[in-house]
């Protein structure tokens, strides 16, 4: 199986866990503590700023598995906004979805007054995961995503909320 099937393959058991009612089960644990979300918030900073840096697939793992064990803090995955992101076998496609998906967690966590709100959560992650392609394309000029470079564009002419405003109704 390929990379890039792998991380479509986990992404669907990640959407699937979150369809399940959280109280499935007597072993589910409780709520996030403090050092956890601030964990969850630094490892979002450091995706955007270096998403392929070594030292931090063990805190995308921890996040993943984090956000889906947690009760009180969830976010929504939807890929759409980015279109293809390429060849699996760089790692690169997964390190944007991972950054996207940290950057919405953080956003809930420091915004918990919006954190029912999918459109603004949305734009976060994807805004996340641009800062998150343009530092890979800092270290690997040859990966080029039109789509991604027109909603660089678009975030830089403040016009990115209404492409995930119009894109949003894509997602499940």
């Amino acid at each position: 199986m390929s990379n890039w099937a792998r991380i479509v393959s986990f992404l669907f058991f990640i959407a699937a866990l979150q369809a399940f009612p959280r109280q499935i089960g007597a072993q589910q644990r409780g709520p996030s503590i403090p050092e956890e979300r601030a964990r969850a918030v630094q490892t979002a900073k450091s995706l955007q700023a270096d998403p392929l840096a070594p030292n931090l697939q063990g805190d995308r793992e921890w996040l993943v598995k984090w956000l889906i064990e947690i009760p009180d803090i969830s976010v929504k995955m939807c890929t759409t906004f980015l279109g293809d992101l390429g060849d699996s076998k760089s790692g690169y496609p997964g390190a944007v979805i991972a950054t996207m998906l940290a950057s919405e967690a953080a956003f809930v966590i420091e915004h918990p007054e919006k954190a029912k709100d999918v459109e603004a959560i949305y734009v976060e992650g994807v805004d996340g995961a641009l800062h998150g392609y343009e530092a890979i394309h800092k270290k690997d000029t040859s990966y080029r995503l039109p789509h991604l470079d027109d909603l660089i564009q678009k975030r830089d002419q403040g016009k990115l909320t209404d492409y995930v405003h119009a894109t949003a109704k894509k997602c499940k």
